[in-house]
């Protein structure tokens, strides 16, 4: 072990240097001594057990993270950078060597990965399930309002089609029963400069709806636009995570959700990476979501690496993308 090496090489230094003459030390800089301890191996060893009230071990410390920034080993740029991680590694009790490739300080503050978030989790026995994994989201109508799939007050009754809704409730109204409201699929249509509409956006007089070319070169005579059908276009797209965790014998689960929406309210889309991988980053925002609600006392508040980054304005990197179903939970 580098730490290892690094704190015998220091005793070594020291032990000669008071074993040398009065005139041999003149010249020489002073050699920080560090403390004469076993070291030990494991997360509760080694450079994890480093005591930084102890000037001797810091001072270690700092030259085995200068070594470690030569290597460019997880990206640390600086000593207090490395220290920060040392830091979060004893909170968490993670081994250094895995959180230097995991965590990462961004303006002062730690995040980790959702490696380190899964690892934790299966530490404490949780166990997770996906319940929607990027599900898109469709428009409904009953022909006045509209609604969003997945967010259904409980009166509204889903129907495949129009004619469907319409009788249901035709059926309710001869029963004098007007508690439920029936709706079904908004349709898309698209005219031939690519514009897109939703039926209820259409009007008879301006539009006229062709299935074939004569009734589209019929419709572009009489002074309408042509439109034609489409496949229906979803409004939105949902990631949801089920996170269940037994404490003193009782089971306690969490449900993480986060949303495409969600996302574009909160202007992450200016950001190229999340352009790229919606499905990913949506997945890693629902999931810690979960992780908090249901392990707080686990993960001490600290934020997913690419929820911190976004905070602080930074870009992502291809190091970051990673689906959490994809992810295997590091052993720690």
């Amino acid at each position: 072990m580098l730490f290892e090496i690094m704190v015998k090489e220091q005793e070594e230094k020291q032990e000669q240097v008071e074993n040398e003459s009065p005139a041999q030390l003149v010249g020489r800089k002073e050699v920080a001594p560090i403390a004469k301890h076993p070291v030990q191996h494991g997360i509760n060893g080694g450079i994890n057990a480093i005591n930084f009230f102890d000037e001797k071990q810091l001072v270690a410390a700092e030259n085995f993270l200068t070594k470690v920034m030569r290597s460019d080993k997880g990206g640390i740029k600086s000593v207090n950078d490395g220290l920060a991680v040392l830091m979060r590694a004893q909170d968490l009790q993670l081994p250094f060597s895995t959180c230097i490739e995991h965590i990462h300080v961004i303006n002062g503050k730690t995040g980790v990965d959702i490696h380190i978030v899964k690892a934790l989790l299966s530490r404490a026995g949780c166990t997770w399930r996906c319940l929607k994994d990027y599900q898109p989201l469709y428009e409904y109508t009953d022909g006045i309002n509209v609604y969003i799939d997945g967010s259904f007050p409980e009166y509204v009754v889903r129907c495949v089609n129009q004619k469907e809704a319409e009788e249901k409730a035709k059926i309710d109204i001869s029963n004098n029963n007007t508690d439920n409201i029936y709706v079904y699929p908004v349709k898309w249509y698209q005219d031939f400069n690519g514009n897109m509409y939703k039926d209820y956006q259409l009007n008879t007089k301006s539009f006229g709806i062709g299935i074939n070319r004569q009734q589209i070169a019929e419709i572009a005579k009489s002074g309408k636009t042509p439109v034609y059908r489409i496949p229906n276009k979803p409004v939105d797209f949902v990631t949801e995570y089920e996170i269940t965790r037994i404490v003193n014998g009782k089971e306690i689960t969490a449900k993480g959700h986060f949303s495409y929406s969600e996302a574009m309210q909160a202007e992450m889309f200016e950001k190229d990476t999340y352009k790229k991988y919606p499905r990913i980053l949506i997945g890693h925002r629902a999931f810690t979501y979960a992780a908090r609600e249901v392990a707080s006392d686990i993960l001490f508040g600290v934020m997913e690496t690419t929820e911190l980054k976004i905070v602080a304005g930074r870009e992502l990197s291809d190091n970051d993308i990673a689906s959490v179903e994809d992810v295997e939970a590091i052993e720690i």
